[in-house]
């Protein structure tokens, strides 16, 4: 890989103009200075947000290509990472790559072909999870054996949709359709990411999914999905679009105590028979938006170091694999 010159501004493309492009291009501001962006903007409201933010609007990723991204960001729909990451593999220096990766499996065998014959250019996989303090400490104390041996875990994710994106009409979202990317293994797949972050390799899985009717979505709206990790362990997961409370808990249960981790109500605990303790914290433990910062900034790093990332598109093919594998039979379950 060609190594950027020191004083040389950085190219970076942002492939789509949602919530999480422009999150990313704020970002890019402030870790970047100077850095050129280009952003692929599908309407004249994104289009006029890019340019109001000194960002150059391009329509489509092919015609990016004379820009010569040296970065690259994969955020558009769903359904459209397949295309952007066909085109940018080759062309860019460093990817960022928003989840779902990619939503099914002709996809996920054209990256793992690419991987096998040596594509290794710096990554990172947006499973911001992974650098949520909160979650690296709950991490450790599952280490440190404060639970003891572990029996089972439940992660469990839920938001009402329509308030995901405000200002937005949710059933114009991909999050709505399926063909699209949406549906809740898709859109909330952290928490299978962070099943394996926290517990090693799946060995097994099966999902169950449905749409319950109180939304306008063509996508699934929740699901269960039930694991047994390479270790042996089980551990389930309840994803849904429909809690009109947020609710984002992890529940890990062993032989000495309890460990609960509630990001929504920013608590770490181990409960014994002797009571309840608060593990320690931090404010900045909690900072969600701190954790796109982080991503992004692990990569930054990489490209100018060739150091590895915590968390490249290569280690990110497991849990792909799983997310499509599960989606998948969990609706020829529903056309049996």
């Amino acid at each position: 890989m060609q190594n950027r010159a020191a004083d040389e501004p950085l190219r970076v493309l942002l492939t789509g103009a949602g919530s999480i492009g422009k999150r990313h291009a704020l970002n890019l501001r402030g870790l970047a200075p100077g850095a050129q962006l280009a952003m692929v903007c599908g309407s004249d409201e994104s289009a006029a947000w890019a340019r109001q933010n000194d960002i150059t609007v391009v329509p489509t990723v092919e015609a990016a290509l004379a820009r010569k991204p040296q970065l690259a960001v994969v955020c558009s729909a769903s359904s459209r990472h397949a295309h952007d990451l066909a085109i940018l593999m080759d062309a860019a220096q460093a990817l960022y790559i928003e989840k779902p990766v990619v939503t099914n499996a002709d996809a996920l065998r054209f990256l793992r072909n690419d991987i096998a014959q040596g594509w290794a250019k710096p990554s990172v996989v947006g499973c911001n999870l992974r650098y949520l303090g909160a979650v690296q400490k709950l991490q450790q104390a599952i280490r440190d054996g404060m639970a003891g041996r572990i029996a089972i875990a439940t992660l469990q994710v839920g938001q009402w949709l329509p308030d995901w994106r405000p200002g937005r009409d949710y059933r114009e979202s991909y999050s709505a359709h399926r063909d699209q990317g949406g549906g809740v293994i898709f859109d909330l797949v952290h928490e299978l990411d962070s099943a394996v972050n926290l517990f090693g390799d799946i060995a097994h899985g099966q999902a169950a999914a449905g749409r319950s009717g109180g939304l306008q979505i063509d996508s699934d709206d929740a699901a269960a999905i039930t694991l047994q990790m390479a270790s042996g362990l089980p551990v389930q997961i309840t994803l849904d679009y429909t809690s009109r409370k947020p609710v984002r808990q992890y529940c890990v249960v062993g032989d000495k105590g309890t460990l609960r981790l509630d990001i929504v109500g920013k608590s770490l605990t181990l409960e014994t028979g002797d009571g309840k303790l608060d593990l320690p914290t931090q404010p900045s433990d909690w900072d969600m938006g701190s954790t796109y910062k982080l991503a992004m900034q692990d990569l930054l790093n990489a490209l100018g170091s060739a150091a590895p990332t915590r968390y490249s598109l290569a280690q990110s093919l497991h849990v792909t694999q799983w997310m499509i594998d599960l989606e998948s039979s969990a609706w020829r379950m529903k056309a049996q």
